[in-house]
Parts: structure tokens; C-alpha cells; sequence
């Protein structure tokens, strides 16, 4: 078992059923946000032989949906170490407040989870 895994188990199992739907909002924010990253890049390099308006519409489709998903990641992020802070528990984000980061900690998060699949 991994660390995030560790210690979201920790967390569940203080915690009531409205918050466990939380955490688990994180967890689908945390891979809805690395899905449309992936989306937006393969958008990109999938465009490439395209009119530059076809191509520009479409990364900024793309780049607001990405927006929306890492705002409702950070969101969630946010809410769930509130969560950890009130059962006095180690908060499962650590990092400063820089969006990147955030998204890094997505990817960290989705590829454990992955990784620890039965």
C-alpha cells in the first residue's frame, strides 16, 4: 500500500458518510483533471496538419474544460484537507498554493491509485 492509499484509508475510517463522498470527489477531480490534460496535449499534437483557426478553436475548447477541472480539483484538494485538519490528521496535500502543483499532486494521486489496483 502506498501513501496516499495509507492515508486516505486512515481518513475514511474517521469519518461520516457525507465526508467519504468527499474524499472520493477528490479522487474522481484528481483523474477528471489528468484525463483533460491528456486531452488538451494529444489535442495539440493531433492538430498539427490543421488551419491554425481549427487548431486555436479547439485548444481553447479544451483549455477551458482543463480550467474547470483543475479549479474543481483544487477545490476538492482543499476541502478534503479541512477534513484531515478537523480529525486531526496529516492533510494528504502539502503543497503550496501553486495550481502546478496541484496538478502534480493529480498525477501522483491517479497513478498510485492505478499502480494499486487489484
Amino acid at each position: 500500500m502506498s501513501r496516499f492509499t495509507e492515508q486516505l484509508q486512515a481518513l475514511v475510517h474517521v469519518c461520516d458518510s457525507d465526508e467519504r463522498e468527499l474524499i472520493e470527489r477528490m479522487i474522481h477531480s484528481s483523474a477528471d483533471y489528468v484525463r483533460q490534460v491528456v486531452i488538451m496535449e494529444s489535442t495539440r499534437l493531433n492538430f498539427a496538419g490543421r488551419q491554425s483557426d481549427d487548431l486555436r478553436a479547439k485548444v481553447s475548447e479544451t483549455d477551458k474544460v482543463r480550467t474547470d477541472r483543475h479549479n474543481a480539483l483544487i477545490a476538492t484538494v482543499n476541502i478534503v484537507n479541512r477534513i484531515c485538519d478537523a480529525h486531526h490528521l496529516p492533510r494528504i496535500y502539502c503543497g503550496s498554493e501553486k495550481r502546478r502543483e496541484y496538478g502534480d499532486f493529480a498525477i501522483e494521486l491517479t497513478a498510485e491509485i492505478f499502480n494499486d489496483r487489484v
